[in-house]
């Protein structure tokens, strides 16, 4: 958590920064990992931005097809409802280098749904349908998380045009937790509980490293008032 406090702090700083000193505005639309939304920039010379930005993602993704689960099961995505992003870029030449803090509402969690009489195992033991009739995995971590990012296309340039971010933002505690519903007398027995802890250290030790992190790509269209002619270093 102190690295987060770290960048919260040198954020503070930037966005104290006078009023004055504001050259521009650039207003735009992104999708990608991070939602689909909005976000500005706040443009304070030829190579500082302050950026801030909003999206939703709040959907469940079916992705049964793609999950290579046995017949008579669903596996549905619950992705967090919403991110939202607060950070700087600096401009170098044609591309950018960014970073700050990002929130999202809700954890994500991959659930597998039993059909009738479908059977899974969990852990060393087998359970059939209604016995346990879903089994709920979710990457539980601090809703802040620091981000860093690569960047291409000029926020500091007037005018319309496209940009595209790749980075990655390092939770914070990450831990994965495993949940299930079913019938009562069998969810509270010693033995599953044994079985649920033992699949659940398996998934987390299969899973590896990937939990510490959240992929940020996104791909925006911009606007810009004010902000540099391409054609020229004079701020307009």
């Amino acid at each position: 958590m102190r690295r987060s406090l770290l960048i919260l702090a040198v954020l503070s700083l930037a966005v104290a920064a006078p009023v004055q000193a504001m050259q521009g505005l650039a207003i735009g639309g992104r999708a990608g990992t991070l939602g689909v939304g909005a976000e500005a920039a706040f443009l304070l010379n030829d190579w500082l931005a302050l950026r801030g930005g909003a999206g939703l993602l709040g959907v469940d993704a079916d992705l049964t097809s793609v999950s290579r689960l046995a017949e008579n099961r669903t596996g549905t995505l619950a992705l967090p409802k919403s991110i939202y992003t607060f950070g700087a870029d600096i401009n170098v030449g044609n591309f950018r280098i960014g970073g700050g803090m990002l929130y999202k509402e809700r954890d994500p969690a991959y659930a597998i749904r039993l059909g009738d009489g479908a059977e899974i195992e969990i852990g060393d033991g087998t359970y059939t349908e209604p016995d346990v009739t879903t089994l709920t995995t979710t990457l539980v971590s601090e809703a802040w998380a620091p981000f860093v990012l690569i960047g291409f296309g000029q926020n500091t340039s007037r005018g319309l045009g496209l940009f595209l971010d790749v980075g990655v933002a390092f939770l914070d505690h990450p831990a994965l937790e495993m949940s299930a519903t079913g019938r009562r007398s069998v969810l509270t027995s010693r033995s599953f509980r044994d079985d649920l802890r033992a699949e659940q250290q398996s998934v987390r030790e299969d899973a590896g490293d990937l939990v510490n992190y959240w992929p940020i790509l996104n791909l925006g269209l911009r606007f810009a008032v004010g902000g540099r002619d391409r054609r020229s270093r004079e701020w307009r």
